[in-house]
């Protein structure tokens, strides 16, 4: 069956990219052969132990720790993870993603901890430590709500297209080309948003805020408030930064403009009703 996988996608990606190619190995021979994916970042060694983990597991990332000590049966289990983890940690570009497949393990052990902790609890020190556990996690759920709101608000641009298509498609009929910038593209946008004549979409790079006013683009989404030869239509706010306050929720999510949408002051659609408007 594996061999069948592969098959198929290397028999998919030669023909998308009109030349013999296995995707998963020439991904490993440039991260781990080549070593070039230092090229798109570094970390130090200790990055995975010390950021990616934590961030990621919070509390059960020091009960994962606890459960490897007071459990045998979890160490067979842990130790080629964290060999793995290990060997991962020697290449200078490190991303979550690349050890992801290690989370399950490290859950597996806090539950263990977590079990041992719960039996215990009628011990006074063990009892403290439940109640510890108990703070923990709920702060751990404090902390993955709060988390996944702020993560919620970080792909403003794909909210801005969203829009765009809610309002345009009643404006006008014609061919819609719509500028998607560098920005905009790696904050919410992708092909999956895309939509059916009369859109058309365009990723162009490197082109000048000036030159846009030589192109044939009907609307750009842009991270630019002001772009000549175009009027701001509205903007979409994203996540900007956490502010604690008095009261509960004691924090704050602030959220400001991040993408801009604009229309060619050519194109009489921009001067119709049913825009937004920018601040």
């Amino acid at each position: 069956m594996a061999f069948l996988c592969v098959g198929i996608t290397i028999l998919v990606d030669s023909i998308m990219w009109k030349r013999l190619l296995w995707p998963e190995f020439e991904v490993f021979w440039f991260n781990s052969v080549l070593n070039k994916s230092s090229e798109w970042g570094t970390h130090a060694f200790h990055w995975y132990f010390t950021s990616a983990l934590p961030r990621s597991l919070l509390v059960a990332y020091p009960l994962s720790l606890f459960g490897f000590l007071v459990d045998r049966r979890v160490r067979p289990f842990a130790f080629p993870v964290l060999a793995f983890i290990f060997l991962y940690s020697k290449l200078p570009h490190k991303e979550l993603r690349f050890i992801l497949s290690s989370v399950p393990i490290f859950n597996l052990s806090a539950s263990v901890a977590c079990n041992r902790i719960y039996n215990n609890r009628k011990k006074m020190i063990w009892n403290f430590v439940f109640l510890i556990m108990l703070g923990l996690l709920l702060l751990s759920l404090a902390v993955t709500v709060t988390t996944f709101t702020a993560s919620y608000w970080n792909y403003p641009s794909g909210h801005a297209l969203k829009k765009l298509h809610g309002i345009g498609l009643h404006q006008d009929t014609n061919e819609q080309m719509v500028h998607i910038d560098t920005f905009s593209a790696m904050n919410g946008i992708s092909r999956f948003c895309e939509r059916d004549f009369p859109w058309r979409y365009s990723k162009e790079e490197e082109i000048s805020l000036q030159e846009f006013q030589q192109r044939n683009f009907t609307f750009l989404i842009n991270e630019h408030p002001v772009i000549s030869g175009f009027k701001c239509l509205f903007t979409e706010d994203g996540f900007s930064r956490m502010r604690i306050k008095y009261g509960f929720p004691p924090l704050l999510l602030v959220k400001e403009p991040k993408v801009y949408v604009h229309g060619n002051l050519e194109n009489q659609v921009v001067f119709n009703n049913g825009w937004p408007g920018c601040p």
